[in-house]
């Protein structure tokens, strides 16, 4: 399981599926559970370690984050 930093804002403008805007700073965790064919190109994460939801994020907003 990776984890991430969001890179940039992402708003629901530029993903529509996004409820809220994405926000720059914000750690989200790669999701490796079923996704049903739901994720193109992008990364599916959520805000918790293995739990739902899930949603795609664009690969350049996230970088990932070295375990220490």
């Amino acid at each position: 399981m990776r984890q991430f930093t969001v890179t940039r804002d992402v708003t629901p403008q530029e993903c529509g599926w996004l409820s809220g805007t994405v926000r720059k700073g914000e750690r989200v965790f790669e999701f490796t559970g079923h996704t049903y064919g739901c994720v193109g190109a992008g990364i599916p994460v959520s805000y918790k370690v293995g739990e739902t939801p899930f949603f795609e994020m664009p690969r350049d907003a996230l970088k990932s984050d070295k375990p220490k």
